[in-house]
């Protein structure tokens, strides 16, 4: 007889009950045996039903044998009449057919049994989830633990398979074990939110646990639905993660330990500090090795407070924070540029002796890694890089002279690091009309300091003949901090080119302007005396 679906008989289960332990009574009556009970007085109404069906399969297992047993005599008989030519070969294999299907009815009827056996068996199975738990691991990774047990129940087994089973509890207890269950964590939406994305337990003996441990995905879960599959089922539950705390510190963390920032500029970083344990605690905030020209605050991002200590309450187990860093403009060459290295520590009030001591010992040299992580507290490494600007300005006196035809000119101008880094090979350019010569000296400055200035002088030599007029030409200039190219702002110069004088003639003119003026003074006497 194949198991037929439970939900249909136990729909008629209500109104059938009484016949049922009638039926059931009266059966074990019959058979001189006392009616089985569940553990702890009657059976239940799944109990009775699957011991119905059980005796159902044993009763056609009891019919199959009587039958093979009737259908071996029979051929037994009929051998018997064939070896005295009573009856004929077909007789004999007629008969033997006959036994032969009572046979195969048997073996099919202890089959049935077994597989109905089995089929309740799964009703007395049961895995439960002891624990649930959200840590953190060693490493900082936001971990979920889900601890199974296998609850499988051996009385209801023992139901199951019948009084008559002469299986013992250590044997009965072995077919209540668990095979290849596949346990799986999910989110809102069936979204996998656990790694490894599943994992299998290759079996689970009766009352055997288990602790599986997954990494959360998403680590501010709060709950998370459990999938187990096993024996061809799924059974999912719905869990609220107990906080756990492997220490029962914060841990404190950023997702932008590195940052770059101009002198003069305010730069933040975004700092989460999380406790998973449920007691009510403060804790204080300590930063390290961050140069003291470097002014810093612990701000609330929605109020802009200041903070200098965390608490966390059952209810609060997260803390966002800002770190606000202040680089001045003015900062020691060795810093400008560089990768400062500084951290930040959350610790019990208890711990700021330990700190001071520190401090003291290394006074204003940094205090090694491996000190700072004695101190009992947790800590976050973070990164700031102080940005220098490179800058050049020209400076210019006089940008305008006038020369006659074929005479050079000279400039002078200042070449000055208005910026925050040292520039190197600073050199000027000219870009002079066609034809035109001339040239910067000093060439290049190897070196300019910021806040230094240096005299330049540019000679241009005007091609001879060149028309009168004026004439533009541009000074270029350049430097380089690290690869970068810093370049001033174009400077025009102009040149005005006169025309040459004739001095013969002019010593001419004069002389006969001179002879013509003493000429009118004498005319002017003689003409006085008359």
């Amino acid at each position: 007889m194949r198991h037929r679906d439970n939900r249909s008989v136990r729909a008629r289960l209500p109104g059938a009950l009484p016949l049922i332990c009638a039926v059931l009574v009266g059966a074990a009556a019959r058979a001189g045996e006392p009616p089985v009970v569940g553990v702890g007085g009657s059976l239940t109404k799944d109990e009775l039903l699957n011991q119905l069906e059980t005796r159902q399969a044993q009763m056609n297992l009891d019919n199959a044998r009587s039958e093979m047993e009737r259908a071996k005599t029979d051929y037994d008989e009929t051998r018997r009449l064939y070896d005295k030519k009573i009856y004929t070969v077909y007789d004999l294999n007629k008969a033997r057919q006959s036994y032969d299907r009572a046979v195969l009815a048997y073996e099919q009827a202890k089959i049935e049994l077994e597989k109905t056996r089995l089929d309740f068996l799964k009703d007395a199975t049961l895995i439960t989830i002891t624990d649930a738990l959200k840590y953190r691991s060693d490493d900082g990774q936001v971990m979920a633990s889900i601890t199974l047990r296998n609850d499988s129940d051996l009385g209801k087994a023992r139901v199951v398979m019948g009084e008559d089973s002469k299986l013992s509890d250590a044997e009965l207890a072995s077919l209540l074990k668990i095979d290849n269950i596949i346990v799986t964590l999910k989110g809102s939406g069936s979204a996998i939110v656990g790694d490894p994305f599943q994992q299998l337990v290759e079996e689970l003996t009766l009352g055997e646990s288990t602790k599986l441990d997954y990494q959360l995905l998403d680590r501010d879960l709060e709950a998370v639905t459990v999938s187990v599959e096993f024996l061809d089922t799924v059974k999912q539950y719905t869990l609220y993660l107990k906080k756990e705390a492997l220490q029962d510190l914060p841990t404190i963390s950023s997702t932008q330990y590195a940052q770059q920032g101009q002198l003069g500029s305010k730069i933040a970083y975004d700092l989460e500090l999380e406790r998973l344990a449920r007691t009510e605690q403060s804790f204080t905030l300590v930063v390290l090795n961050l140069p003291e020209e470097i002014q810093f605050a612990f701000l609330d991002p929605k109020s802009g407070a200041r903070i200098t200590q965390v608490k966390f309450t059952r209810q609060i187990s997260k803390q966002n924070l800002d770190f606000e860093v202040a680089i001045p403009e003015k900062l020691d060459q060795e810093l400008v540029d560089a990768s400062i290295s500084f951290y930040i520590v959350v610790s019990r009030q208890k711990e700021q002796r330990a700190i001071y001591e520190l401090r003291k010992k290394y006074r204003d040299k940094p205090i090694p890694v491996e000190d700072i992580k004695s101190i009992k507290g947790n800590a976050a490494e973070l990164i700031l890089i102080p940005s220098g600007t490179g800058k050049l300005d020209l400076i210019v006196g006089n940008s305008f002279k006038e020369v006659v035809q074929g005479s050079p000119v000279t400039f002078k101008f200042n070449v000055m690091n208005s910026g925050t880094l040292a520039l190197r090979r600073v050199s000027a350019e000219l870009e002079l009309p066609i034809d035109w010569e001339g040239e910067v000296s000093p060439k290049e400055l190897e070196v300019l300091e910021p806040g230094h200035k240096q005299t330049l002088k540019i000679d241009v030599d005007p091609p001879q003949g060149v028309p009168v007029g004026e004439y533009t030409f541009t000074l270029e200039c350049a430097g380089y901090a690290g690869i970068e190219t810093v370049e001033a702002e174009d400077k025009d110069f102009q040149v005005r080119i006169a025309p040459q004088s004739n001095i013969t003639a002019t010593v001419i003119l004069v002389v006969v302007l001179v002879g013509l003026v003493l000429a009118i003074a004498v005319a002017s006497v003689k003409i006085s005396r008359r």
